[in-house]
């Protein structure tokens, strides 16, 4: 009986860190939002779900803009908890290539829905300076994406 109530708890808690960051979600940036910054845009990319370090349930796929002052994202990222965004000067496609340049990688922000979003870079952040936007698991170290865009 314990082994069941223990297993009942273990797929119950697997289950809540799947869905609990789904029913959290904030809202997907709207068509007009991606557009803005689509049309003025420096920069494009795309994220692929066939990267080397995504999995069945550890992907970004679709488009990337990049503007003066913000990036755009137009498509489907997998749901998970604490998700991060970066800039870095190299692109990294798995967890240890991302580990590796993460300390000289720059902090856009929390990424906390799971479709088209829309971030301003932080004052005194120039695109120019960077060629990639990762997308990062902090809680489990885990990468979910990247997008080169130069």
């Amino acid at each position: 009986m314990l082994v069941t109530h223990l297993a009942v708890f273990g797929a119950g808690t697997g289950l809540g860190i799947y869905i609990l960051p789904i029913l959290t979600a904030e809202t997907n940036a709207t068509a007009p939002e991606i557009q803005a910054v689509k049309q003025s845009a420096k920069y494009t990319g795309e994220f692929s779900r066939n990267q080397k370090g995504s999995d069945a349930v550890h992907w970004a796929e679709g488009k990337l803009y990049v503007s003066e002052h913000e990036i755009a994202f137009e498509g489907e990222i997998a749901p998970g908890p604490d998700y991060k965004i970066y800039l870095t000067k190299t692109q990294a496609d798995d967890k240890e290539s991302f580990l590796k340049i993460k300390d000289d990688a720059k902090l856009i922000g929390d990424l906390k829905n799971f479709g088209n979003f829309k971030k301003t870079l932080p004052a005194g952040v120039n695109p120019d300076d960077y060629t990639t936007v990762q997308i990062w698991c902090e809680t489990f170290s885990q990468f979910i994406g990247s997008a080169s865009y130069k």
